[in-house]
This record gives structure tokens, sequence and C-alpha cells, in this order.
């Protein structure tokens, strides 16, 4: 990715497992939010493309990547005070499903959102907490 003569992240070559997550360490300067945003679709690559499943998406919007799952989360998370971990994790999940604006559906509807709300409850080790106020 070029900004004018400065050449900030260049001949990037990597995979992700399905599934997996991962942490983008390094110092300021480095290239991490500039690698990001070409990967979330903020950024057009000034060279190259980004595949996903063999599939090129350079020209994708960010709101297509988001459905085929390539999200970001940012260092400040905004948590709902007065909501319980487990109706934080609903939200967080109906909004990357793109189901957020589907809320007020009779209970049920969103059986697929509080499926995954629950299987993240048990990969962050939060179950016991799961009804536990957001201070």
């Amino acid at each position: 990715m070029n900004f004018g003569a400065l050449t900030v992240a260049e001949q990037i070559n990597f995979s992700l497992r399905p599934g997996a997550r991962h942490a983008l360490i390094g110092p300021n300067g480095a290239g991490k939010t500039t690698f990001i945003n070409l990967l979330t679709g903020a950024l057009r690559p000034s060279a190259g493309s980004v595949y996903l499943a063999g599939h090129d998406i350079t020209g994708m919007p960010q709101d297509q990547r988001v459905k085929r799952g390539i999200a970001r989360t940012f260092q400040i998370n905004t948590l709902f005070n007065g909501l319980s971990v487990i109706e934080n994790l609903y939200l967080a999940v109906s909004e990357r499903m793109g189901v957020a604006t589907k809320m007020m559906q009779p209970a049920g509807k969103n059986q697929g959102v509080l499926n995954e709300a629950l299987r993240l409850l048990q990969v962050f080790e939060l179950s016991e907490d799961a009804v536990t106020k957001v201070q």
C-alpha cells in the first residue's frame, strides 16, 4: 500500500484457518492498521489483490465482507451498562450477523444469534457470568 512515495505494506501473503482468532501485534508505524484496513476493505490496495476462500474480494464493499466473516473490532469496545453479559454478546452477534435491525421480532426468531452468543460465553469462559449485569 502506497501513500504517495511512502510504502506502508507490501508483498503480504498469509492464510488463516476458518473460525480461528488471531492477534496482530507490532510497534507503532509497522503497518498493522493499514493491513487490517486492506483486509476489511476500508482501503483499496495500490497493487495486488485480497482473496477470501479463493475468491477475489479486492473491490468488495466492507458490509459484504462482514457478511462473509471478515470483521474487525477496535480496542475500545462498547458495552451496554445495565444489560447482562449474554445480552451484550447477543447484541454484538446480531450486529455481526446483520439482524440487529430485526431485534423486535418474537422470541425464538433469532435462535441462531442466541446459539452463537451462548457458544461465545463458553469460548471466553464466561458462562458463570451470563446473567451478570455489566457496570
